[in-house]
């Protein structure tokens, strides 16, 4: 049955998620998982008090709803550069490119993905884990597949987003005054580069090809 104002009960609950997931993301992006609290978020969205814990149990799992969005965001990005780049190396530049532009874009994405995700609870923990993993997928499908031996494409690739997270995080936060390594949008892009080719070269020499030219340079026995 539908209210006063044509909208389901479904309909209406849904609505004040999203209030509060778009509260969440302005709270937690200006003024840190720690400098907010429920009411601020309720404040803030219009909601009565009884409203959050009818989406949310606490705001551990607000704060994973509004990562987890980012790294929807950003894994479509990704997907994106990846399908409009000419080769793996191109890829990888424009993954990395397309993270820093989003990321400049709205410094409370930054400071949600970068600084509030890893000082919050269990929920959070596992959502930028689950994220990370979803963004290594994409860079491990860039890497030439080996034939045998050498670790799992997928754990370097996870490893791979592990440093440009933290490259990432110096980008945006390491960058004080004084600092004789304050790192640049385009050093930050070129590492990551570099990182992910030297991977893929090593992975190149297990790969089906190498492996059938190997064999052939061997000398045939009779």
């Amino acid at each position: 049955m539908r209210d006063y104002d044509g909208r389901t009960a479904q309909e209406r609950v849904a609505e004040r998620r999203r209030r509060l997931i778009d509260s969440g993301y302005t709270l937690f992006g200006e003024v840190g998982y720690a400098g907010t609290s429920i009411r601020a978020v309720l404040r803030h969205a219009e909601l009565r008090d009884r409203y959050f814990a009818e989406s949310f149990a606490d705001l551990d799992e607000l704060l994973a709803q509004v990562l987890d969005q980012i790294f929807d965001d950003e894994v479509r990005l990704c997907e994106a550069a990846v399908e409009s780049a000419d080769d793996p190396a191109g890829a990888s530049r424009a993954m990395i490119s397309a993270l820093v532009t989003s990321l400049e874009a709205d410094p409370r994405r930054a400071r949600i993905k970068l600084r509030e995700a890893i000082s919050a609870g269990p929920v959070v923990y596992a959502s930028r884990d689950r994220g990370l993993r979803r963004l290594a997928t994409l860079v491990a499908s860039l890497l030439p597949a080996p034939v045998g031996g050498g670790p799992d494409p997928q754990l370097v690739a996870l490893g791979l987003v592990a440093a440009a997270n933290e490259l990432l995080t110096n980008l945006f936060y390491g960058n004080a005054p004084g600092n004789a390594q304050a790192m640049t949008r385009d050093d930050v892009v070129e590492i990551a580069v570099f990182m992910f080719q030297g991977a893929a070269d090593l992975y190149s020499r297990l790969s089906p090809a190498a492996a059938d030219t190997a064999h052939a340079d061997e000398p045939r026995t009779s």
